[in-house]
């Protein structure tokens, strides 16, 4: 151990009495510093300009273009310039002969080496650390452990360029040829992870060697073992190729004997990298303050409920426009989309269904191939694609196979995921929207249902209600039954059907019925089925519009409640009349979070007065209209700008109830109702205000007392202000980027001069 730390020092000393050391150090600190200081009076502009931003620590340090950001993109530029003659040098001047002959183990000699570049990488890790000091000192509530977290990645990760610099600079007596060696061996393991990802066992291998994205959960303040492992294999890998490089001059061994060290020596590094891998081995240490590198506590509480294996079935179709998510190539980025959910479920098995099949050839969105199919089968378009995708259409099952297999007719024939647990499944899709993968909230639902009692909210229909199939502008399509809509209904947990209440009994296992603004008057069927659904305790939303009334109030009068004649009038100049922003007035704050907002309205457009006669139920008032409206009785032009208030005619001001929620004990059950006075607040045109969602959400989370749609919402980060004005910076800038440069260089410059004049 003395004679390696004997080597270090002179290494060291031979590494700083070279400019170039002293250059390094200036150098990277100057470019990590012009970034870091740009990035840091951005962000002061913005708040001086009364904007906000939350999450500072990880917008000034890893975030896009941030001090590590852009570290890690010219880091690799650094340390070959370092260790380009840490043996080469030996081996130019023929100094090599006498280290080999000299009573010191190589072992010894790598190891001194190396521990030598290691306290110069430890040097730059300084640097950034100044950085991060002044970052953690002016960032209100800075996020300390994600920045220390931020630096050991980026020493490890300089821990093992440093070590593939040492074995090429050990291949060749010219510091050149080393240097761009070590470049072309960063680039080769940085884009090995891209090659044959077709093959499973070739595309697990070249993962494993692959340096790209090994940083970035360390740097988001998550460490893993298995990374931390990867690095210190690689460093072993690269240390141990050295010494047995330098052995191979020494030794006169069979060249089979050498080549078989070499293998054996890679061989025990696959296999621990294969070994610490494996999701049952991996230990995780989430050190931001938020813990936003896991799962939310309600997250981890349903995952922890799985006991055994759950299985993920990706099937995916050559013909959907999705094709290209579950293809082999792309399957490790795939599985990363689980990684937090292995951290509590090391079961999960993924499996993948290869196949084509296509229900409606023409003018299909979801199809990936849109040219002319005139005259083409299902099989030649797949040869189509298969031939673009360069991929063999005998690895795909044929439609009649796949259909003995599965039905996927009612999910389009798209991609989708089918997740079984103990016999009972749950699906998750892909959406139309900028990120189409499933995220926390979609994936714990899908968890979530496997293990408690099914969600079943079925929709009346047959007396033209609002339809959960069309699509249209009256229509309860998108917020209830829309596969390709991440916010839906049936990707939130619920299962969603209709029922044609005039012909058949609501369905066994109904946890809500929803009678959705009928336009013709019920049947005698109808009518008698929610009666008896009502009176045995069962919960029910009803939404109707004025013009409804008649239809609707000989159900509502048997809850006590009717719609009142007249429509709601909101007095705002600036929009429609009929148009109602109802606030927010109930009680279940804890089911409408968002709600609480002091500007949050729902649209109610054509609303009607809700009127209450007491029939044995709790009552509660969930939205009324605002003060300044009032209930107008006689007809009006909705596009009008002005509605004249009748008092004579019986118009009525002030603030009324446009939504009502009723509950009772029936038997050992809680029942609730909802009653609305407006039915368009959620058809598929008015939902996408701006609180009409949130809200509908509510609604649904309160019928299935918080189960549905699974709430993981994070505590907002409180690293949201910088501390230090445009003085205190500017001195912080002059002193970094100037001062402590300048006395690097006038220190290194000094020391050569000493040595030059010894």
């Amino acid at each position: 151990m003395i004679k390696i730390f004997k080597i270090a020092r002179l290494e060291i000393s031979i590494l700083f009495y070279s400019p170039v050391a002293w250059l390094v150090l200036a150098i990277f600190m100057v470019q990590a510093g012009t970034g870091f200081f740009g990035m840091l009076g951005s962000f002061q502009e913005l708040f001086m300009m009364g904007e906000r931003a939350n999450n500072l620590t990880q917008l000034l340090f890893p975030g896009i273009n941030g001090l590590f950001d852009k570290v890690l993109q010219t880091l690799y530029l650094y340390i070959p310039l370092l260790t380009m003659g840490l043996v080469s040098r030996e081996i130019s001047s023929g100094s090599i002969k006498l280290l080999l002959s000299s009573p010191v183990k190589i072992r010894e000699i790598i190891l001194g080496k190396y521990l030598a570049i290691i306290y110069y990488a430890l040097m730059l890790i300084g640097i950034l650390g100044i950085y991060s000091f002044i970052g953690a000192s002016i960032i209100k509530d800075a996020d300390v452990g994600l920045i220390c977290a931020g630096l050991l990645s980026l020493f490890l990760l300089t821990a093992t360029y440093a070590a593939i610099g040492l074995f090429m600079s050990s291949l060749t007596g010219y510091q050149v040829v080393a240097a761009i060696s070590t470049l072309a061996v960063f680039a080769v393991l940085k884009y090995v992870g891209s090659l044959g990802q077709s093959i499973d066992f070739v595309r697990d291998l070249t993962y494993f060697l692959s340096l790209s994205g090994r940083t970035e959960n360390m740097l988001n303040g998550l460490i893993a073992s298995g990374d931390v492992i990867y690095y210190l294999l690689i460093i072993s890998l690269f240390l141990g190729l050295t010494i047995l490089r330098l052995k191979a001059g020494r030794e006169a061994k069979a060249f089979t004997v050498q080549v078989g060290k070499y293998l054996a020596l890679i061989v025990v590094v696959l296999l621990g990298g294969y070994i610490s891998s494996r999701p049952l081995n991996i230990l995780y240490w989430d050190v931001t303050a938020q813990k936003s590198e896991t799962l939310t506590p309600a997250s981890q509480a349903i995952a922890k409920q799985i006991r055994g294996p759950l299985e993920i079935t990706t099937y995916v179709n050559l013909l959907d426009q999705h094709v290209y998510a579950g293809l082999p190539v792309s399957r490790n980025t795939d599985l990363l989309r689980f990684e937090d959910f292995r951290r509590f479920i090391p079961g999960i098995k993924m499996n993948y269904v290869y196949y084509y099949d296509a229900t409606d050839l023409a003018g299909n969105p979801n199809m990936i191939y849109q040219g002319d199919i005139k005259g083409l089968s299902v099989k030649q378009i797949a040869e189509k694609v298969a031939d673009n995708l360069q991929v063999d259409l005998k690895d795909f099952l044929p439609p009649g196979q796949i259909r003995k297999i599965i039905d996927l007719n009612p999910e389009g024939n798209t991609f989708v995921r089918r997740l079984s647990y103990h016999g009972k499944s749950s699906y998750l899709r892909l959406y139309n929207e900028n990120n189409q993968f499933p995220e926390e909230a979609e994936i714990t639902a899908a968890i979530k249902k496997l293990i408690t009692p099914n969600q079943k909210i079925v929709f009346a229909e047959g007396d033209d209600e609002r339809s959960i199939t069309l699509k249209g502008d009256r229509s309860y399509e998108l917020f209830s039954n829309a596969r390709k809509k991440r916010k839906s209904l049936i990707n939130q947990g619920f299962d969603v059907c209709s029922a044609n209440l005039n012909i058949a009994d609501v369905p066994a296992g109904t946890t809500l019925l929803i009678l959705g603004d009928p336009a013709r008057q019920l049947s005698s069927n109808a009518a008698e089925r929610i009666q008896h659904y009502l009176a045995a305790g069962g919960d029910m939303l009803i939404t109707a519009e004025p013009q409804h009334r008649a239809v609707v109030n000989p159900v509502l009068r048997q809850l006590g409640v009717s719609l009142s004649a007249g429509m709601m009038v909101n007095p705002d100049k600036n929009s429609a009349p009929d148009v109602v922003n109802s606030v927010y007035t109930g009680t279940y704050h804890q089911f409408f979070e968002q709600m609480n907002n002091p500007y949050a309205t729902v649209a109610m457009p054509s609303a009607a007065m809700l009127q209450v006669q007491q029939k044995g139920f709790n009552v509660d008032t969930l939205l009324q209209s605002g003060t300044n409206g009032w209930n107008k009785i006689n007809a009006f032009d909705p596009s009008s700008t002005s509605v004249t208030y009748e008092p004579q005619q019986g118009d009525e001001k002030g603030s009324k109830p446009l939504m009502l929620t009723l509950t009772r004990k029936v038997g050992n059950k809680q029942q609730k109702i909802l009653i609305s006075g407006d039915a368009d607040f959620m058809s598929d045109n008015i939902m996408a205000q701006a609180y009409n969602f949130p809200f509908i959400n509510g609604i649904f989370r309160w019928f299935s007392d918080g189960a549905f749609p699974v709430t993981v919402k994070r505590p907002a980060p409180t690293d949201n202000a910088i501390l230090a004005n445009r003085k205190q910076l500017s001195v912080y800038r002059w002193v970094t980027l100037w001062g402590l440069p300048a006395l690097i260089i006038v220190c290194g410059a000094a020391l050569l001069l000493i040595r030059k004049r010894k």
